[in-house]
């Protein structure tokens, strides 16, 4: 997978993403960052990233292509752009592939962060799935914590964890400035939707009754714009959905007597309980794929192992991960969409 150690060095900075939404006046020097996802079929996704101008280029890269052929999806810049380009499902299906392949991106994670420039949350969407996915996305880039406890023994009055309190990184994201970076991505207020189009697939459109912030649709895949990619698009799609399924659901160790029953009675229970047991079978059953051993060994992230789980279960993408990711931050609906 094609992420420059320099992205991977910043993608813990809170700096870094107010950069990246465009929320920062200060000058700092970045360097100029092309990103490939490879997601399947031979397709890939390339971020062009300029920190300078500043502008943002997402592009699709078909099968045989040269390292810098590829078709516009969209772009970004402060005072113009494109970058309404896909569906909060599509985002999780990319993530969820793109993970199989590479470990070290988990899902959610680098990969729905960078790409949710790109993603908005409309009136079509199951808004908590989104809001999970978001969430869990960045705060899976937070940096380790740093070191806490006294520089030598201490008397044993204060040995306790309590008199020596983690210090805090003053470059990691908050919660706070997460749920800010979410409200900018909420389009809802300004009508933005996806309509099925016989033709070319989902098209983003604007429900006129619905905007009420006097805002127009930024996007290239409305229908009317001949250069966007549909069939590519699609194509790079169905590839990943065919190949996830058939990489999980599809897996010798996932026919196991014990494996299927037990994820699908975790999906219907909607808590992750029995995830301990379903490991053990897994791992009995000859698993020994990195991506689902990490998503479901503790300490778990729920997002990471309810998609995991849901593959296994063949259930419906967000169906456990809606119910065990409940607890998020209540959705306060949204004024504005960058």
């Amino acid at each position: 997978m094609a992420v420059p150690e320099a992205l991977r060095a910043l993608a813990g900075r809170s700096s870094f993403w107010s950069e990246w939404f465009f929320h920062s006046e200060e000058e700092v020097e970045r360097p100029d960052l092309l990103i490939t996802f490879p997601v399947a079929g031979g397709y890939r996704l390339r971020l062009d990233l300029d920190f300078a101008q500043p502008f943002h280029l997402l592009e699709l890269a078909a099968p045989g292509s040269g390292s810098h052929e590829g078709a516009m999806l969209g772009w970004d810049a402060p005072e113009d752009g494109h970058p309404h380009v896909l569906r909060w499902p599509e985002l999780d299906l990319i993530g969820r592939v793109i993970a199989m392949d590479d470990p070290s991106l988990a899902h959610p994670g680098l990969v729905v962060a960078l790409l949710s420039r790109f993603t908005p949350v409309t009136l079509a969407d199951d808004v908590p799935v989104a809001r999970a996915l978001f969430t869990t996305a960045f705060r899976a880039l937070r940096p380790a914590p740093l070191e806490a406890g006294p520089e030598q023994e201490p008397l044993p009055f204060f040995a306790e964890p309590r008199w020596w309190p983690a210090p805090v990184d003053p470059e990691a994201l908050t919660d706070r400035e997460i749920d800010r970076l979410m409200a900018g991505r909420d389009g809802r207020r300004a009508g933005l939707d996806w309509h099925r189009h016989d033709g070319l697939g989902w098209v983003a459109v604007q429900r006129a009754e619905r905007n009420e912030l006097g805002f127009t649709i930024k996007s290239l895949r409305t229908g009317t714009e001949p250069s966007f990619p549909y069939a590519g698009l699609t194509e790079l799609l169905d590839s990943a959905r065919r190949r996830l399924t058939a990489e999980v659901y599809g897996a010798p160790w996932c026919t196991a007597a014990a494996v299927v029953p037990l994820a699908r009675r975790i999906v219907h229970g909607g808590d992750l309980t029995s995830v301990p047991s379903l490991l053990d079978a897994l791992e009995t059953a000859g698993c020994d794929h990195p991506t689902v051993l990490d998503a479901l060994t503790e300490p778990l992230v729920p997002a990471e192992a309810a998609w995991v789980i849901e593959e296994i279960a063949g259930a419906a993408p967000g169906t456990l991960l809606r119910e065990v990711c409940a607890g998020a931050p209540a959705d306060a609906g949204s004024a504005r969409v960058d």
